[in-house]
């Protein structure tokens, strides 16, 4: 059973990192997960003429941009993703810089109808996005490390679960529950502050549901990884603890005893 229970853990693990991979790598490229965005801000009536695209997805690690299609109840969707930018770590999404690049103005955004509030906003949650980035890349790099250490377990034949198999776990949980908790925020909190500033000029925004989902599962997952874990760990500490020492009574030993307590008297 223990060894069943072992390799359970190991398979939350292995699962945790291909998401929490998936997670990171979402984005990068206009072929890889373009439709797994922590949130993406729609900005159609911003600067149209002037290169501005219709829309921003934002990433754990670069932002995607393009063109928007509707549908024929008038329904817009991120119809054609045109450019990817470079991965980083940390990231952290800046549209006013980007604009500026964009449009080629130096200056202001504020002829373009762009609300400078959420200039702001962005600026004001860049340190939280780039340590979300950060906390998922400990994240994903502590479950695979977990995985090599099982690997090389195996290798050497070694059945019982070691601490440090469970500390990883653990650490891996924690610092992807860190970045889910982050990310969750980042989507409901920021996305109705960046709703509520850019009301009167169209800017929109909105979360990635797909995104969270897979998070918090790879969250999850490490959490039952590691209590698994931790649960081996300590039925196998107390296996190993030696029983109380059982006194055995020699007869032979005992008379012999006896008879020098005897003469001892006489």
């Amino acid at each position: 059973m223990p060894n069943g229970l072992s390799g359970l853990s190991t398979l939350a693990a292995f699962v945790a990192f291909i998401l929490s991979a998936l997670c990171l790598f979402a984005g990068t490229k206009t072929s890889i997960l373009v439709d797994t965005d922590i949130l993406t801000l729609y900005t159609p009536d911003v600067g149209n003429d002037l290169g501005v695209s219709d829309f921003y997805s934002i990433y754990v690690m670069s932002y995607c941009e393009g063109s928007l299609g509707k549908t024929d109840d008038g329904t817009l969707y991120r119809e054609n993703f045109t450019y990817c930018s470079d991965r980083a770590v940390p990231f952290s999404f800046d549209p006013f810089h980007i604009l500026l690049e964009e449009t080629g103005n130096e200056t202001s955004l504020s002829s373009m109808g762009w609300p400078s509030a959420i200039s702001g906003d962005f600026r004001a949650f860049s340190i939280t996005s780039q340590a979300m980035a950060v906390f998922y890349c400990i994240g994903a790099g502590v479950a695979g490390f977990m995985i090599i250490i099982k690997l090389f377990s195996c290798i050497l034949r070694s059945s019982r679960q070691s601490i440090i198999e469970a500390s990883f776990l653990l650490l891996g949980f924690i610092s992807l529950s860190i970045s889910s908790i982050i990310a969750t925020v980042y989507a409901f909190q920021f996305v109705a502050l960046v709703n509520y500033h850019g009301e009167e000029a169209n800017v929109t925004a909105g979360y990635g549901q797909k995104f969270l989902i897979m998070s918090w599962v790879a969250a999850g997952l490490l959490l039952l990884g590691s209590i698994i874990s931790l649960s081996i760990v300590v039925a196998d500490h107390r296996r190993a603890e030696p029983g109380p020492a059982l006194s055995h009574y020699d007869p032979k030993v005992g008379m012999e005893e006896e008879n020098m307590t005897i003469r001892s008297r006489v």
